[in-house]
């Protein structure tokens, strides 16, 4: 039989407490990856799969994803499934279950995932297999944060281990990327917290119908705020628009590549951006206004002569003239800071 439609099942009904205090007026799946919505970044990978149709497994914030994401993204059409109540990994799952299609697997993805994944040779290997879920696992340098998984030699998943400190046999670990049989759906409880980690993938794997897609391309998990500067940096440093031109000087005004400047980006005269600066839509800096290796949320304002290094600035900020922000530093959405300001190195500052 022809899939009607492929469905891809988001998972981000967390309150994102690992991004605060970025994620306190802002949910993680509005962060911009260089300028682009995650969830619209994960709308167009998935849809490059095949993917037809996203459903996003909210809580936190739910309400402006509504207003804000609506029923198209990224390629894809979207449906919402609202937790009432924390439901964990696995119990999202089940309460979008009417949403998913009955006869068809679907993605499970964690709602803080960047990459690359070839979701079509996923899908390929699940159904050739006909395994019940599969899993991509990716190599990382440190394992601990991470579920640790050991395959044999056909692929087959043998142990699965939550967030262990001890790495895989194969040194891989899970990618937050499954594919996932409809009959998965029947095994999870309905109405409580369950997990997939801890409560359906130990029974799929010791009864041997777990398999695993290894992948070796780029893949990101910016669920803490370090992750979330490093993919940005490292997914804008392999950009090759702009890479390796000279800088640009126009009017006074300096960029330095590699930067990304989002639409309606205003730079006053003299203001220099750059290296590895992301300035969301409609960022504004002031005459003489420096921004350099730093990640900047949309409709923010800088003043005239401020100087921003190293730092994560929230959406709608507005930062008064001649202020210094200290390298390391986090300044939360929707926040005024009076001109003159200093914020010390690796300061961080609430709503």
């Amino acid at each position: 039989m022809q899939r009607i439609e492929l469905r891809g099942l988001i998972l981000a009904g967390g309150f994102a407490t690992r991004l605060r205090p970025l994620s306190c007026s802002k949910p993680k799946l509005l962060f911009p990856i260089v300028g682009v919505p995650l969830v619209e970044s994960m709308a167009r990978w998935l849809s490059s799969g095949g993917v037809d149709k996203i459903i996003l497994a909210v809580n936190h914030l739910s309400d402006r994803l509504k207003i804000e994401v609506g029923h198209r993204v990224g390629g894809v059409t979207v449906a919402f499934s609202v937790e009432e109540m924390p439901l964990g990994t696995a119990g999202p799952i089940r309460l979008a279950a009417n949403l998913l299609s009955k006869d068809d697997p679907f993605f499970a993805i964690n709602g803080d995932i960047v990459s690359n994944i070839d979701i079509r040779g996923m899908l390929a290997l699940h159904e050739e297999k006909k395994a019940d879920a599969t899993i991509a696992l990716v190599s990382v340098l440190d394992p601990s944060p991470y579920g640790s998984v050991t395959t044999d030699s056909d692929g087959i998943v043998r142990k699965f281990e939550e967030k262990s400190a001890v790495p895989s046999a194969t040194g891989r670990v899970n990618a937050g990327v499954y594919v996932l049989s409809h009959g998965v759906v029947g095994s999870i409880p309905v109405g409580r917290c369950v997990s997939l980690e801890r409560d359906v993938f130990p029974k799929l794997v010791r009864n041997g119908r777990m398999r695993a897609w290894i992948h070796d391309g780029f893949w990101y998990d910016i669920g803490r705020v370090s992750e979330y500067v490093r993919a940005n940096r490292e997914l804008l440093a392999k950009q090759e628009l702009k890479a390796g031109e000279p800088d640009e000087r126009q009017n006074g005004r300096q960029i330095i590549w590699p930067t990304y400047l989002g639409t309606k980006a205003r730079l006053g005269v003299g203001a220099k951006v750059g290296p590895l600066t992301i300035l969301s839509d409609n960022v504004t800096l002031g005459d003489g206004a420096i921004v350099r290796n730093s990640i900047v949320f949309e409709e923010t304002t800088i003043g005239e002569k401020t100087i921003v290094e190293d730092a994560v600035i929230g959406e709608r900020v507005v930062i008064g003239r001649g202020s210094r922000i200290g390298s390391g530093s986090i300044i939360a959405g929707q926040l005024s800071i009076p001109p003159g300001s200093v914020v010390s190195p690796n300061s961080v500052i609430f709503c």
